[in-house]
């Protein structure tokens, strides 16, 4: 019994002792949890209750927040915020044309607002990009001379199939 009652007080304190990390959106309006769609990559981690209060926040209506009295300081470890970095870099990803995408970025990760979302725990797969090459369709016409149509992937272009 006493074994139960102690799990059970655990539980009940780690619930409530919950530390919750808090975000604030560049436009300043709201703010988030780590867990809202609206943080991704750019936001800034809000220390507590006094910058809420010093921004004027409100809470986001997507996430749900708890209200600011109800937050606590949070411990977690790791931070959702990237940051801006001082000058702009080309995006270093690869469009589906397989040529390096064209947009400037100030955030710090490197990629552009199209393709932040790939940078996130998913490495690039080496077979995406062979799927992406081109080549000629490389079939005989019928003056004899090779066909010219540029096909993705190997086969024949669809006069040739």
């Amino acid at each position: 019994m006493k074994y139960l009652f102690s799990i059970f007080f655990f539980a009940t304190v780690s619930w409530y002792c919950q530390a919750q990390n808090v975000y604030k959106t560049p436009s300043g309006a709201r703010y988030h949890l780590s867990s809202c769609r609206m943080v991704e990559n750019v936001s800034s981690k809000l220390s507590g209750v006094s910058e809420i209060d010093q921004y004027q926040l409100t809470p986001c209506k997507i996430c749900k927040p708890p209200p600011k009295h109800k937050l606590r300081k949070g411990n977690n470890l790791r931070d959702k915020s990237v940051g801006t970095s001082k000058k702009t870099v080309r995006c270093k990803d690869i469009t589906q044309k397989g040529t390096r995408c064209q947009h400037k970025t100030h955030l710090a990760n490197g990629y552009c607002f199209q393709h932040t979302k790939q940078d996130q725990n998913s490495p690039k797969n080496a077979s995406n990009s062979s799927k992406n090459t081109t080549s000629l369709c490389g079939a005989r016409t019928k003056s004899g001379k090779r066909c010219r149509r540029k096909v993705k992937g190997s086969g024949f272009c669809y006069q040739h199939d």
